[in-house]
This record gives C-alpha cells, structure tokens and sequence, in this order.
C-alpha cells in the first residue's frame, strides 16, 4: 500500500512516498481504507524534530475516516462498508489499524472531511472541558484560542452544557467565534483579556498554541476556580486556583469522547471550519505541513479519493 512519511526530522520536504506492507487486523481491530485524514500540529512537531529520534521509516498520523475492508473475528458491531472515524497510528496511509476504543461510526450527514477534522481537537475539547474543566450548567468559561480546533470546539461544548461561554481569538475571528455560542468576545490584539475579564471565569480552558499565557489565565479565573491548560507547566501564584494539565487520560476513552463530539456534529450542534482539502499524494503532505508551520484559517485535511 501507499505511505507518506519520513526517515529523518526536518523541513516539510522531508516526506517521501514508500510502497509498504498492508497491516493485517488482529481479531479485535479493524482493518479501514482510508478517505481523509485530519493533519494536526503534534505531527508538525513530531516532523520537525520535537519527540526524539527516528529508527527507520516513520509513518505518522492519528485522525483517520475511512471505510471499513476487514473486520476481526472477535469484532461485533462494525461490519464490512461502515464508515468510520478512529484515532489510530501511522494515519498517512492508505489502510490503516482500528482500534474499538478509539472508533465510532460515522452518522449518515456528515462528511468524512469534516469528520476528519473533529478527531483529535474534538477528543481534546471534549476531555478538556467535561472531565479537566468539570464544567457545569451556569458556570462562566473562558476559551482561549476559541478560533482554533479545540478552542472551537470547547466553545461549542461547554455552550451545550449550559455554560455562559467568553471566547479570546483574534479581532477578525469575533464573528465565527460569536456564531459558534460564545456570548461574549474578547479580541486579544484589540485589549488585555487579562484586565477584561479578572477574576470573572469559574473555568478557564487554554487551547491557545503550547498553552501560552498562564499569567493572563490565573488573572481571569475567579479565586478558587479552574485552569484546565495545555501548557505543561504549572502556574506560581498565591491565588488558590486548581490548575490540570489536559493531557491524554485513561479514565475517559477515546472512543466514549469521539462518540460524544460526533453525536454533537450530527444534532447539528457542533461544527468544525475545513480550511483546505489536499490530495492524498507527496505534495499534499508536504503543501499540508507547510500550511501547519504558518498561521493558518480552518483544519488541514488530505483527502484520498480511489
């Protein structure tokens, strides 16, 4: 089968085309053909050298919609033809292994591009905002980077919980962040969000990029409150908060947060922008790449049309 990977860190340039093995599914996976394929900001990391060395080959990608090909013999509730969404590994391929923790169906109604783009920042919003942020009906939440993938989608999220939601982007992104549920916009080049809104949020999720800001967060959290933060450090401060890092978690599958965002898409309360389509070829990957290492408008998505 066709991959898209790399043997050494560097600039987008660096992928290749290799001809490689199709997987064969153990008796709990599935084995899916892949149609789109969501490109996200860790594998633009991981490309340029921010997680270690390389041993061979790596073929990387985690967010996958496809068709199911092969079901495994202990598999029930997928048969051959379902669409799919998984978060899985070595997603730049044209078939790819599914795991059933980390799969759902995809609804009649949605797209697989759209779908695409809701894996990984969909899983993250929702981990972030239900189990980090424990957020609840009437709470006040503050999302920052509320334009991007997961900052949207926690928009979107915690205004379905009921939350009282006030979104930090830049200027020009006010009106989508306001047409997504937010009901109050703060642009950060237009004022200080931290002097705006001191002291007024019970919950504040950082999804900006590398979580940046934390001194801005801890002046926006009310006494007491919550930080739910993608930075990895945490915040010094004499003010009592309850600060997490959000961060892969066993204690909420993938599969129960997929499913959750997902049901949210086809009840036509969540929606994620697609910024680009690219063909499942080298110069997509590569043009796909470029685009992450930018300031970019919407999701990346490569789409592989057999």
């Amino acid at each position: 089968m066709k991959a898209f990977g790399y043997e050494h860190h560097g600039a987008p340039e660096v992928f290749q085309a290799y001809d490689i093995p199709t997987p064969s599914p153990s008796a709990n996976q599935l084995l899916v053909r892949t149609i789109a394929i969501g490109l996200n900001n860790r594998e633009r990391a991981e490309r340029a050298g921010g997680y270690g060395g390389i041993s061979g080959p790596l073929i990387p990608g985690r967010d996958v919609v496809g068709e199911v090909v092969t079901v495994g013999k202990r598999v029930s509730g997928f048969s051959e033809g379902d669409l799919v969404l998984t978060h899985t590994e070595h997603g730049y391929a044209e078939f790819v292994l599914a795991d059933l923790d980390a799969t759902v169906k995809l609804p009649d109604g949605i797209p697989p591009t759209k779908a695409a783009g809701i894996i990984t920042p969909g899983l993250t919003a929702y981990k972030a905002v239900t189990f980090f942020g424990n957020v609840k009906a009437g709470q006040t939440v503050v999302v920052k980077g509320a334009s991007g993938g997961v900052g949207s989608i926690a928009v979107q999220i915690a205004t379905d919980l009921g939350a009282n939601v006030i979104g930090i982007a830049s200027s020009h992104n006010a009106d989508f962040v306001k047409s997504i549920g937010a009901s109050q916009f703060v642009a950060y080049d237009q004022s200080d969000p931290a002097t705006v809104l001191a002291d007024q949020a019970d919950v504040v999720i950082n999804s900006a990029m590398n979580g940046a800001g934390t001194e801005d967060d801890l002046a926006m959290v009310k006494p007491n409150g919550t930080i739910a933060s993608v930075a990895h450090t945490s915040p010094i401060s004499d003010k009592p908060v309850n600060f997490v890092h959000i961060r892969p978690t066993n204690e909420m599958t993938d599969r129960e947060a997929l499913q959750a965002v997902v049901d949210l898409m086809r009840d036509g309360k969540l929606t994620i922008k697609i910024g680009y389509k690219l063909p499942f070829s080298r110069d997509g990957f590569v043009k796909g790449h470029q685009l992450l290492e930018e300031k970019h408008d919407g999701r990346v998505i490569i789409v592989n049309e057999l």
